[in-house]
């Protein structure tokens, strides 16, 4: 295993990696099921984006700290998860934005991500965002049952693009080669 990526040898993405600075911190609540999930896309962020912390948990016990940490920031967090009460991204404007100093992704299924948010009231109770047209998933090496489904990484570079304007290039291009090198690892050892 690389030390730095974490990922094996054959496939380490170290060259491949950038660094996004983000204004917002990044906060990611991933389902315990995808930790060692050698696809996923939540290492790559770890390692990308420092503004970032991954809580793993699935209830509101396992996220008992960080509800105490935003308990003061309640009009300050966004969650990104489409619901009946969360707003197209694209229609917040500058001065709305300017307020948001966390983010909160689910990386999880759609299914498990849906647990989650159903387990967790205090999400429901954040703002939320959606994206009106979503970009096109590049996620080839996992499968999704949502046709604008998008891999947590994907998704974290729009929301990234649209409330700060950062390009979504170097983020989308490590995801890219992360995944060819994983996709060629399998190929040699099917």
């Amino acid at each position: 295993m690389c030390l730095n990526c974490h990922y094996p040898q054959s496939v380490c993405i170290c060259d491949a990696l950038c660094t996004v600075t983000s204004t917002q911190k990044v906060i990611i609540l991933q389902h315990p099921s995808e930790v060692k999930h050698a696809k996923s896309s939540v290492k790559l962020i770890r390692l990308c984006v420092p503004n970032s912390e991954i809580w793993i948990g699935e209830t509101p016990g396992d996220f008992a700290q960080l509800i105490i940490n935003l308990k003061t920031q309640r009009n300050q967090v966004c969650v990104m998860y489409p619901n009946q009460n969360s707003v197209p991204l694209e229609s917040i404007n500058e001065k709305q934005n300017s307020n948001i100093t966390s983010i909160i992704l689910l990386d999880a299924t759609w299914r498990k991500a849906y647990k989650i948010w159903q387990l967790n009231p205090w999400l429901q109770h954040l703002p939320s965002w959606h994206f009106a047209i979503p970009p096109q998933s590049e996620y080839k090496i996992r499968k999704t049952s949502v046709s604008s489904g998008l891999s947590t990484l994907e998704a974290l570079a729009h929301t990234l693009y649209l409330t700060q304007g950062l390009d979504k290039a170097p983020l989308l291009t490590t995801f890219t080669r992360m995944q060819q090198r994983v996709f060629a690892q399998h190929l040699s050892n099917p």
